[in-house]
């Protein structure tokens, strides 16, 4: 099973901002059951969710010549439950850019309430070789759906 942590791309400008939905499955709100938390999306997930926002920015502003990997995360709070059904409306701004990496922020709403919000630094690294190319170009012709 591969998970999808974007499940739609609603906008996306080129180095500045991308907007982006992820449904909560049935497999991943059962996650947190062994810790008693049963019917919620893990906070760890949500913020994995953002990087993979931020990485289809990267790779569609570049061309699809470039990807990142995280490499900090900085001031990302939780302030809501996610659970079951729930669709995390997420957006990724940058704030900082340079020729090796880019510092976002980020937010996420579900039911038009905050959930979380924080910073995450992420480094530049050529997309051959990283993803699979034709793969990583099928799920992009699923998933980018411009308002």
């Amino acid at each position: 099973m591969r998970w999808r942590f974007v499940d739609k791309v609603d906008s996306l400008t080129p180095w500045q901002e991308a907007r982006g939905r992820k449904a909560v499955s049935l497999e991943e709100y059962s996650l947190l059951l062994p810790q008693g938390r049963e019917g919620e999306f893990p906070e760890s997930l949500c913020l994995e969710s953002c990087v993979a926002l931020v990485r289809w920015l990267v790779a569609a502003s570049s061309g699809f010549e470039t990807t990142c990997v995280l490499s900090e995360v900085q001031e990302f709070a939780f302030t809501g439950r996610m659970t079951m059904g729930d669709v995390l409306e997420m957006k990724a701004t940058v704030i900082r850019r340079n020729e090796h990496s880019l510092v976002a922020e980020c937010s996420v709403h579900c039911r038009n309430v905050a959930v979380a919000q924080g910073r995450i630094a992420v480094t530049f690294l050529p997309l051959a070789g990283a993803f699979d190319e034709e793969l990583l170009s099928g799920t992009w012709k699923e998933i980018y759906a411009p308002a």
